[in-house]
């Protein structure tokens, strides 16, 4: 060794020794713990994203569950109000209510 890298060697002794091992430990705990401790802060905040998608995927089943029920009725009310406007039709077409058309209709004209 150099006597220049020796005393270089001797600063940095001497600069440790009066400020002491505090700082270099504590930087060495930040450089060393600190990436595992920020992987865990990412970790947890990933695992908190994850069930909240799954939370949404959940409660979409539910949604489509609840319409296909939904869409199931709407049917059968479709089906309902086109009978029911078809007897009206038929009423109408036949006129079999009015007293006066009764009598004008034969049993002919009446159609099956």
């Amino acid at each position: 060794m150099t006597p220049q890298q020796i005393a270089i060697l001797n600063t940095v002794a001497l600069i440790l020794d009066k400020i002491g091992t505090w700082p270099v430990g504590t930087l060495a705990a930040v450089v060393i713990i600190g990436p595992w401790v920020a992987m865990g802060v990412i970790a947890w905040g990933q695992a908190k994203r994850f069930e909240a998608v799954q939370q949404m995927y959940e409660n979409n089943v539910t949604l489509v569950k609840n319409y296909e029920k939904l869409a199931g009725s709407l049917q059968d009310l479709v089906i309902l109000c086109t009978q029911s406007l078809q007897q009206v039709l038929d009423t109408a077409r036949n006129n079999l209510f009015c007293p006066v058309a009764r009598k004008q209709t034969s049993k002919q004209e009446v159609g099956p």
